[in-house]
């Protein structure tokens, strides 16, 4: 017992084992891509089943569906014309049919119950599409809801009609009577809109009408009232005309005036002969034409005659009767001149005062003429409006006569040749899909939720301790000896690093969790590859209750531990060859003997420890075969006095809540877990390449 607690103490130290397993590893799924291939590989035919299974529940569902045909129509929404004869000025709705909402307003009409009823008694739906029992308005409107499909395809102005039928013909007279329906209210809408608006201006019209007549009595009454005379051209007054023509006269009599009196009194000053009149008048420029003839001859005889000379006294009589008449005709043009100056002046002050008292009946028809203006105003506008109104009256008409739409019937519906619907290729590969999808789904979650052990490295994951080897699955076949061989060498491997051939663990049990987890093989092969060596192995069969050693090395199980333990004979004085019968290659088998019904009772006893004892110094290696630890007491007992357990895991089968148990009675124990085996490896999955490497060769 000393030299079992200083193994404890130092194979503590060597496998840097913790006082607890890591718990996190119990709750781990797949860690990576690789790991979800390997799964889906490994259940490649569950996901094919359910594939397999979904499609074929899908074609024989579609099987006995009713063909539908789809017929399928598109109009254009297209924009008005608003300002066609100025009507957007007038239409309640101008501008409605540029705004995003307006496309998708048609749509809900096209799905009105009012145009759908129109159009179902067109195509007489009821009695082509329903049964006689059902031809009820609410019957029919349910049915053609449900095959309508009314859509917009943003951001163009396109709706896309289509109905579905059993009836190809049906199914393109709907569509179509839905388009033309559609249209034909769309006329009526704007021919109800375009009376409606002509109804409104007319009534409009008749008032304006009516208050146009009483401004114009107004305006008549408050002229005759106020005595105001108005030009034929509306340009103003007669008293104003009157004033301005007055204006002009005296402006025009002041200019006379002052050009008669500048004249006046240069006449005045002496300077007669100055004045253009006098200048431009013939008679003093002949009189001094003559006067200037006669001093000259006066002049040029004076030099030859004495100035009694006749003929030089009769040139002085000539001058002095021209003299004379010089002098009267200036005489004359003075006066003349002095009388224009008078009239002029007496003609200023009588048009002076004839345009102040103009300019006085004009200031005071001006304040008549403030309340004049208002009231020809307010006619004018009266006028203006109705002059306006009653042209939009006319356009409105003329718009209403115009029966024009906005829809355009792109592509007509045409009757299909082939129903759309059930497609028994599409639905069957969506089932397949949905099938195969459900398969993934549900082996992935599988995967996820299975708490099983099934590859390499996860038991170490779980116990925290080293794997010491892989066995894979064996069916009997000669090409497994090959891998089954490999794994044992990996094994013993494992055993030599841990010193169960250099003095280090040589009493070994090995157990597992729960029953037909192939630990019994793992045993009878693991001692035979130890039997090479590590000299004498014995192989002891303590499963007293189930024992296999006896079968699988073809001994006989009438003599053996259960003889030992109940016997009272010294375990001293036992002969060699009753603690082992020998087999091949130095490996002994203790069987378990007899079975009988105290057998847990006699792994209590102290001849177990006696019998150990012997058995050390008889043998190299000791390997004990044990029930399962979950299920029976019997490995925790023998694993107190051996020096180390090793726990067969079943790839696929084994869970983590189970190593994980396991590890923790043997720690609670006080027991040495050297490591585990994973038997059982299906290693077909193996994703290290050299490992098929080597199967392909040994099948070769």
């Amino acid at each position: 017992m000393e030299r079992f607690r200083h193994l404890e103490v130092v194979r503590a130290k060597e496998l840097a084992v913790p006082t607890k397993p890591l718990r996190a590893a119990q709750d781990r799924g797949p860690d990576g891509l690789t790991d979800y291939l390997d799964i889906l590989w490994r259940s490649k035919f569950t996901v094919f089943s359910a594939a397999l299974v979904s499609g074929l529940a899908a074609f024989l569902f579609t099987l006995p569906q009713t063909p539908t045909y789809q017929a399928r129509t598109s109009l254009e929404i297209q924009g008005l014309n608003e300002n066609f004869l100025h009507m957007s000025d007038i239409t309640p709705n101008a501008g409605l049919y540029s705004t995003e909402g307006y496309v998708q307003t048609q749509v809900d009409v096209l799905q009105s119950r009012s145009l759908l009823r129109r159009t179902a008694q067109k195509v007489d739906f009821a009695k082509r599409a329903l049964t006689p029992g059902d031809l009820s308005d609410d019957s029919a409107l349910k049915e053609i809801n449900k095959r309508l499909k009314v859509r917009t395809s943003p951001p163009t102005r396109i709706i896309r009609i289509s109905f579905d039928s059993p009836d190809p013909r049906l199914a393109a007279d709907f569509a179509n009577a839905l388009a033309s329906e559609y249209v034909t209210l769309s006329l009526e809408s704007r021919w109800t809109e375009g009376q409606n608006t002509i109804q409104l201006l007319s009534r409009q019209l008749e008032d304006l009408q009516a208050r146009l007549r009483e401004a114009e009595d107004r305006l008549q009454n408050y002229t005759q009232t106020a005595g105001l005379m108005f030009l034929a051209d509306s340009k103003g007054t007669v008293a104003e005309d009157r004033l301005k023509q007055l204006q002009d006269e005296y402006s025009r009599a002041q200019a006379e005036r002052i050009a008669r009196q500048s004249e006046y009194e240069i006449a005045q000053s002496g300077k007669l002969e100055s004045l253009p009149r006098v200048l431009d008048s013939e008679r003093v420029s002949e009189t001094q034409t003559k006067l200037v003839g006669l001093q000259a001859q006066l002049a040029e005889l004076s030099h030859a005659l004495t100035p009694q000379h006749y003929r030089i006294q009769r040139l002085k009589a000539q001058i002095q009767m021209l003299e004379a008449e010089m002098t009267k005709n200036r005489v004359n043009i003075l006066g003349r001149i002095r009388n224009e100056s008078l009239a002029a002046q007496r003609r200023e002050k009588m048009l002076e005062t004839a345009y102040l008292d103009q300019r006085q009946v004009v200031a005071d028809q001006a304040k008549k003429t403030i309340q004049y203006d208002l009231l020809r105003h307010e006619v004018a506008t009266d006028h203006a409006l109705y002059d306006s109104l009653l042209q939009r009256v006319r356009e409105a008409g003329i718009a209403s006569a115009v029966r024009t739409t906005n829809v355009h019937v792109i592509d007509a519906a045409d009757a299909p040749a082939r129903p759309y619907k059930p497609d028994a290729v599409v639905n069957t590969a969506l089932g397949l899909l949905t099938g195969m999808f459900a398969g993934l789904v549900f082996v992935c979650a599988r995967a996820n939720h299975d708490r099983r052990v099934r590859r390499p490295g996860e038991a170490r994951l779980v116990s925290n301790t080293r794997e010491l080897g892989v066995v894979p699955l064996s069916r009997g076949k000669q090409s497994e000896k090959v891998p089954l061989a490999d794994s044992m060498r990996s094994m013993l491997t494992s055993l030599v690093f841990t010193g169960a051939a250099r003095g280090g663990p040589r009493v070994i049990v090995v157990t597992s969790a729960g029953p037909s987890e192939g630990k019994t093989t793992i045993v009878r092969n693991l001692g035979s590859a130890m039997g090479e060596i590590a000299g004498r192995v014995l192989l002891v069969d303590a499963d007293l209750y189930h024992p296999r050693l006896d079968a699988l090395f073809a001994i006989s199980n009438f003599w053996g531990l259960n003889n030992v333990l109940v016997d009272t004979y010294p375990v001293e004085d036992y002969p060699s060859e009753a603690l082992g019968i020998a087999c091949a290659n130095g490996v002994y088998v203790l069987p378990s003997g007899p079975r009988c019904q105290e057998a847990s009772e006699l792994l209590y006893s102290a001849r177990l420890a006696a019998l150990l004892a012997r058995l050390r110094r008889e043998f190299d290696l000791i390997i004990i075969d044990t029930p399962p630890l979950l299920e029976m007491p019997d490995a925790r007992i023998l694993g107190r006095l051996a020096d180390g357990v090793i726990l067969v895991i079943r790839a696929g089968e084994t869970s983590t809540d189970a190593v994980a148990e396991c590890t923790d009675r043997l720690r609670e124990d006080g027991t040495i877990l050297l490591g585990t085996i994973l038997n059982g490896w299906k290693a077909r999955t193996n994703p290290y390449p050299y490992y098929r490497r080597r199967r392909a060769t040994a099948e070769d």
